[in-house]
């Protein structure tokens, strides 16, 4: 039972009449680009949110270091001593350019209806994470239109270079680590609902380390001036050949990162976490999740303990992209030794695991194969994260969430990785991540959520604000 029932009635109630507003404000958040990766309407969307925070009565500005805008700001009653709650999101996305498989505009923000008659909102952005986002800050929105004074004080984090390592991220919280650690706890807010209707709260995310390794014909072999035609390719070593044999030692026939590649490194699960996901399997429709990924088969077994066993507690090392000479638009490529090879990998760490060590382990594995010649660069790296069941912050949530859920998953990690040690382990709060309403699609062709499940997602965040009230008591300040 809310502390401020009415209160909580008042903002539910007006979540519900401002509901196409806020679906229209989702709509138009897709339609500006924030491409982090090229800059492209980076700086105009950075403005879009800061504007919006100030719509909603916070202070609201942008903070720079080197690249994006990070958008900062707070918002509080004033008054007496409340619980602080940091909100954390993203404003920026993934390249969709060139990207086949979309069937509309990626930021046109269509509404469409899918086959199982359901509308959805595609664009780039729509699930990951601007639905999230701009649902999220409508909330706050709600509590001032209904006269309802918000019962926590509110710092914002909204950074702008998420998707391509979160560069600024560690830089801006060193100089604001103080104002940040008086925060009791931060949210991250999520679309966290299953195709099938399964809402699943993780409690915490992998790792990431993106690498690139490269080959250049030199002094160990392979062309040393540029490329060289094929028909001398029986007389020297080609980089291309040495790359995909580099990589290829990585894994094993079913691409499951080998053994010895990290070895000891890799920390086997605790009881509780294998608890966790067993209870998750029983109830997990695996074959949903396979149509929702667009795909034929799993690897292994494919059964749903299987699935979640290796989602939740292998590190996986994958191939984002592969470069060797040119294939023209049309027509074929010529046939030459290419002097360079590249490969984008993204490694994926599990809790406790320190990056750089991983990185050097890696860097062993393909020396001790012959691979030295194989050039080995780190673009960014973060470790993973954790929070607990026990977390006032995590129980608020999942309270919140199962006023709206038929069903709630607690699931110990996400197989995905985001930058959320900068909370555990930089400010030192334990952090919550989730909600409810579906979407899919992230990183891919018609990334979209649910028009439907976007109030339920709003008023689970209202719930979840309310809920961290009662169950937290403020810290001074």
């Amino acid at each position: 039972m809310s502390a401020d029932p009415e209160g909580e009635r008042r903002v539910l109630a007006r979540i519900a009449e401002r509901l196409p507003t806020t679906i229209e404000e989702v709509r138009a958040a897709i339609r500006q680009p924030s491409v982090s990766a090229t800059g492209e309407g980076v700086e105009a969307m950075a403005a879009w949110v800061r504007d919006y925070l100030a719509a909603c009565g916070a202070e609201a500005g942008l903070a720079r270091i080197d690249g994006a805008p990070i958008v900062e700001g707070e918002l509080a009653a004033g008054g007496g001593i409340r619980p602080r709650l940091l909100f954390y999101e993203l404003y920026d996305v993934q390249p969709a350019a060139g990207q086949r498989g979309w069937s509309v505009d990626p930021f046109a923000a269509e509404i469409v209806t899918a086959a199982d008659g359901r509308r959805r909102l595609v664009g780039r952005g729509a699930f990951n994470s601007k639905g999230p986002l701009v649902a999220a800050l409508a909330v706050f929105r709600c509590f001032r239109d209904a006269g309802v004074e918000l019962p926590v004080d509110l710092r914002f984090l909204i950074e702008g270079e998420e998707e391509i390592g979160s560069p600024s991220l560690a830089p801006y919280i060193a100089r604001n680590r103080a104002a940040l650690a008086a925060c009791d706890a931060a949210f991250i807010p999520y679309f966290g609902t299953s195709s099938r209707g399964d809402t699943i709260l993780r409690l915490g995310f992998k790792g990431l380390v993106l690498l690139e390794l490269s080959v250049t014909g030199g002094a160990w072999g392979g062309p040393a001036r540029g490329d060289v035609h094929a028909l001398h390719g029986a007389a020297f070593a080609s980089p291309s050949w040495q790359l995909v044999r580099a990589l290829a030692s990585l894994v094993d026939a079913d691409e499951r990162l080998h053994a010895g590649v990290l070895g000891a490194m890799i920390p086997p699960p605790s009881d509780a976490d294998r608890a966790l996901v067993a209870a998750a399997a029983r109830d997990f429709d695996v074959d949903a999740y396979r149509r929702e990924l667009g795909l034929e088969r799993f690897k292994g077994a494919g059964t749903a303990d299987d699935v979640l066993q290796a989602l939740m507690f292998d590190c996986t090392v994958n191939i984002d992209a592969l470069a060797a000479g040119s294939i023209p638009p049309d027509g074929d490529p010529p046939t030459v030794v290419p002097r360079v090879a590249r490969a984008f990998l993204d490694l994926r760490l599990l809790p406790g695991m320190d990056p750089q060590a991983a990185v050097a382990a890696l860097r062993r594995h393909l020396d001790d194969r012959g691979f030295a010649h194989v050039d080995l660069r780190v673009r960014s790296a973060y470790p993973a994260s954790r929070a607990t069941v026990g977390e006032p912050v995590v129980k608020a949530l999942v309270e919140a969430a199962r006023a709206e859920a038929p069903k709630l998953i607690v699931l110990p990690i996400h197989a995905g990785a985001a930058p959320m040690h900068v909370f555990t382990e930089m400010i030192g709060i334990p952090y919550a991540f989730g909600g409810v309403g579906h979407g899919a699609g992230s990183h891919g062709p018609d990334e979209y959520i649910l028009v439907d499940d976007v109030a339920p997602f709003m008023r689970t965040v209202a719930r979840f604000l309310f809920r961290f009230a009662e169950r937290r008591t403020a810290r001074p300040p």
